[in-house]
């Protein structure tokens, strides 16, 4: 059974987040309940650790632009804009970054807020892009590259990517299974 929507976002500040390495540059604003990066920065973590659990985000990525959502700080789900792109190795946006494409092509173009709905339980992955399901219980490999720690274990926090160029975030909120 499922529990209730934890919100780990609340829209004013970073309450419940903190910086991965104190040494890069801050670059995370938060502006009228969107939480904004607005350059080549730090990567941002939530305190709290997951298990199994659903994920809900929103995001809109600017034309060029490049980040993550990494799931127990270990496993990746791309944000790119990439809209009728692919590439050499699974890095579409909703990829499982270097591991699996997405099944369909779901994006929006840069500049139009997103959404991710993902299910994570044991090392399975189920992912909606949009209203469109990307990945369908996908088995994951390990971590994905960029991950806080190299182990599989069954919890971790979520981790927002922060150098890789400008992205918004809003309605971060997790449930656990």
């Amino acid at each position: 059974m499922s529990g209730e929507w934890i919100e780990l976002f609340n829209g004013e500040d970073l309450t419940g987040w903190h910086m991965r390495n104190t040494d890069r540059e801050h670059t995370w604003e938060v502006n009228d309940g969107v939480l904004d990066n607005t350059g080549h920065g730090v990567d941002i973590v939530t305190d709290a650790e997951c298990g199994d659990h659903e994920l809900h985000i929103e995001y809109n990525v600017p034309a060029g632009s490049n980040s993550g959502i990494y799931l127990r700080g270990r496993y990746e789900l791309q944000i790119l804009d990439s809209l009728g792109n692919t590439y050499d190795y699974p890095a579409e946006n909703g990829a499982l970054y270097n591991q699996k494409r997405p099944d369909v092509e779901a994006s929006k173009p840069a500049g139009e807020w997103q959404t991710i709905d993902a299910t994570i339980q044991g090392m399975t992955l189920t992912v909606l892009l949009n209203g469109v399901k990307i990945h369908d219980n996908v088995a994951i490999d390990g971590p994905t590259g960029g991950q806080l720690v190299n182990d599989d274990a069954p919890t971790g926090p979520l981790m927002l990517q922060g150098d890789h160029g400008p992205v918004q975030f809003r309605n971060i909120r997790v449930r656990m299974l």
